[in-house]
């Protein structure tokens, strides 16, 4: 409900920036003061000649100097276009400045749209509106992130708003620096600006995920190697050369691109550069987080702790990586009860394969009965073939167990810890946390590309909506701007 609070607050601050640069653009915007940047070593205006090739268009209202600038006023008539030419007098010689085109729009608004340049008053109010929002972003997404984080509520929301909040932090950062040096005073100069972020957002996280790319790449080598040659063990070397080809199309775009006879609108290459870094974004904040929930220790205040299952060995006895999982549940239980007294209840929760003597469960029930733990806090789930069910069928063991007031966490190895938090949540297991155990590294990387696909098909339509938003933003620009 907090987050849904945030949220609202994200939305409304939005909103509110909107109509306030609207409103102000509308107030404002019928005036045009127009600086020239000719600067006259002097305070005294020159004697001007202003011609206007429609004057039912817009009319110049005053002549000033402003810090020795020289600066023209002028007001909106009516809905039009007309070309500006001015010259002023300057040791008896008059010296013409630059043709200006002004267009006047259906709301009155006097903008200047020489060469593209796009300039109105209240411009600057919008640049300032903008940067607010991007703060707001910033401060709600790190808010929310810091508050998944110290409660245990590792999820895909949690993904999103790191993703989010690194992508945006490039973006204010590079904004509020290039207004701390000198200020946007126009559409073009925004543009062109939003044009070196992106150069920045994708040069930026460029070594960052070569070698994350390479280490997917490796880490899959190794894993068909040593668990078989299926496609799940494939998807690191499908997205390495996947990341490698939106490279080629975006820095090589006017090296490689053009070599191979191809071409296409900037447009389209300024829309793919930040679509690229999006997920470039979202995918680093899939890994920070998947790591994060290995490394997050519950509240010694569980009273039950499920074991997922894996594969056994043909005598009946546990793998390491299942030795492993047992082993940490054991660890944490012993340390409960030596800061709380409180002893928990051990659900180890795995099905009979074809090519197992016994169940998953009942190996695990017979491990934790060699460790000492007696009968009635050991409650088997012998029927789950995947994670999904082992969740699923365990929660119904607790619930018939305790009702629906309990504490339960889940332990699980490392790479494996997010997943659990994710079917925990679609679950319904109330307040589950996770506990993780070590296992090889080459397990690892997998994961993080696996959680980034899930959260990807999980949350589609925020994609989608960010993906079409990048897509409307920048055509809308380059129309406007030509």
């Amino acid at each position: 409900m907090k987050n849904r609070l945030k949220l609202l607050t994200l939305f409304v601050c939005i909103a509110a920036a909107i109509i306030s640069s609207v409103v102000y653009v509308l107030c404002v915007g019928s005036h045009y003061t127009f600086h020239t940047n000719t600067f006259l070593g002097t305070d005294k205006a020159p004697y001007t000649e202003v011609k206007l090739s429609n004057e039912s268009v817009a009319k110049m209202t005053g002549v000033r100097m402003e810090n020795e600038e020289l600066v023209f006023e002028f007001d909106a008539l009516n809905p039009g276009t007309t070309a500006v030419n001015i010259s002023y007098d300057f040791g008896d010689v008059m010296i013409p400045l630059h043709e200006r085109t002004f267009e006047v729009s259906s709301f009155g608004i006097l903008i200047d749209r020489t060469e593209g340049i796009i300039k109105f008053n209240g411009f600057k109010f919008i640049v300032y509106a903008a940067l607010f929002v991007l703060f707001v972003i910033q401060f709600i997404m790190l808010w929310m992130f810091s508050d998944y984080w110290k409660k245990g509520e590792f999820s895909y929301p949690m993904v999103a708003c790191g993703g989010i909040g690194i992508y945006n932090l490039v973006l204010f950062a590079y904004i509020l620096y290039r207004m701390l040096n000198s200020f946007i005073d126009s559409l073009s100069i925004l543009f062109v600006l939003v044009t070196e972020t992106a150069h920045i957002l994708l040069f930026g996280l460029t070594p960052v995920m070569l070698v994350i790319s390479v280490l997917l790449a490796i880490s899959n080598i190794w894993l068909m190697r040593n668990e078989g040659k299926r496609p799940v063990n494939a998807l690191g070397i499908v997205f390495a050369v996947l990341w490698f080809a939106g490279m080629v199309l975006t820095f090589g775009a006017n090296e490689f691109i053009m070599l191979w006879g191809i071409s296409y609108p900037k447009t389209v290459w300024l829309i793919l550069i930040y679509v690229i870094a999006y997920f470039e974004c979202m995918f680093l904040s899939t890994v920070a987080c998947t790591y994060l929930a290995t490394k997050y220790t519950p509240a010694y205040d569980r009273d039950y702790i499920i074991i997922l299952g894996c594969a056994i060995r043909k005598d009946g006895s546990l793998t390491p990586i299942l030795k492993g999982r047992v082993d940490a549940a054991l660890s944490f239980a012993e340390k409960q009860f030596k800061k709380t007294g409180n002893k928990v209840k051990f659900v180890p929760s795995g099905g009979q394969g074809s090519d197992e003597v016994v169940s998953e469960g009942e190996a695990m029930r017979r491990y934790l009965t060699e460790q000492g733990i007696e009968e009635e806090r050991i409650l088997p789930e012998m029927k789950s073939v995947n994670t999904f069910e082992n969740m699923k069928f365990s929660k119904e063991i607790i619930e018939a167990d305790a009702g629906e007031k309990y504490n339960a966490t889940f332990a699980t190895t490392n790479y494996h810890v997010f997943r659990g938090y994710i079917l925990a949540k679609k679950l319904g297991l109330k307040n589950a946390r996770g506990i993780s155990s070590k296992t090889k590294w080459y397990f690892f990387p997998n994961a993080f590309l696996r959680e980034f696909v899930g959260l990807i098909v999980d949350k589609w339509k925020l994609h989608l909506l960010v993906l079409v938003s990048i897509i409307l933003t920048f055509t809308g620009i380059v129309l406007f701007l030509y």
